[in-house]
């Protein structure tokens, strides 16, 4: 698949994301946010983008749980194993073994917590941790971190005015 196709992957995931979440809960916003979010997985994997393909795996997980109205108990347990695994793995791999991929996962973790809490202040932490690590990435050389960069800026923007507007 070539990079323009790619690179359309992720903007669609992005730009429906960007759609979704203001939206009322609901059918329409389940719809749009898991369309979005199979969109982010794909992108970040065919990237080979490992950080990202095994977050926004987990958001996407916990986002299917939440539409399924499983219990926040089973949710929470669910996503933290799954992240778990997912910090081993990810440190496996000597290029993350840094000290801003620490920040990456202060960024997971508020995610994590904010799917299990529906926590607009865990989904902040995660929106702008998630912005750090995106862009120190990208300056490090990895060009799919630009798009997630973006994606973060919006979504912690959305989730910061979520904060103080209600």
């Amino acid at each position: 698949m070539g990079v323009i196709r790619q690179n359309w992957i992720g903007i669609v995931g992005l730009i429906g994301l960007c759609i979704g979440m203001p939206l009322p809960h609901g059918i329409l916003q389940n719809s749009i946010n898991l369309v979005s979010f199979i969109a982010l997985v794909l992108y970040a994997w065919l990237g080979k983008n490992e950080f990202f393909t095994y977050q926004q795996s987990i958001v996407l997980i916990g986002a299917v749980l939440k539409m399924l109205n499983v219990s926040d108990l089973i949710i929470a347990s669910v996503l933290v194993i799954i992240s778990l695994v997912s910090v081993v793995k990810i440190l496996q791999n000597p290029v993350f073994r840094v000290w801003y991929t620490g920040v990456g996962f202060i960024g997971l973790a508020g995610f994590v917590y904010g799917y299990a809490t529906l926590n607009p202040i865990a989904y902040a932490v995660a929106g702008v941790a998630s912005t750090i690590y995106s862009f120190i990435s990208y300056s490090k050389g990895v060009k799919s971190a630009f798009l997630f960069g973006i994606l973060n800026i919006i979504y912690g923007s959305i989730a910061l005015y979520l904060v103080f507007s209600g």
